[in-house]
């Protein structure tokens, strides 16, 4: 995945990125742009693609998991576990 328009607000490379996609499970490189990953790749892929206001950081051959966000909620079952957690 790497067809962007405008450069990215950030880029990360020389890492070890977790993509959790089964055909390429690990890459070296993403571009960030709007919050949203627009290219995943090698370094050589995705480097190219800052632009002057570009973030780059390099890992330094680190780890980056994707962070997961639960949203599902029952309300009611939600709403009880808060309470219980305010009689503590």
């Amino acid at each position: 995945m790497s067809a962007i328009d405008t450069p990215p607000d950030l880029i990360l490379h020389n890492g070890r990125i977790t993509t959790l996609d089964r055909a390429n499970p690990v890459a070296a490189a993403v571009a960030i742009k709007d919050g949203r990953f627009v290219a995943v790749g090698g370094n050589a892929e995705i480097v190219p693609l800052a632009g002057r206001a570009t973030k780059v950081v390099d890992l330094g051959g680190r780890g980056v998991l994707p962070g997961l966000i639960d949203n599902h909620c029952h309300v009611i079952r939600g709403g009880l576990n808060y309470n219980m957690e305010l009689r503590w």
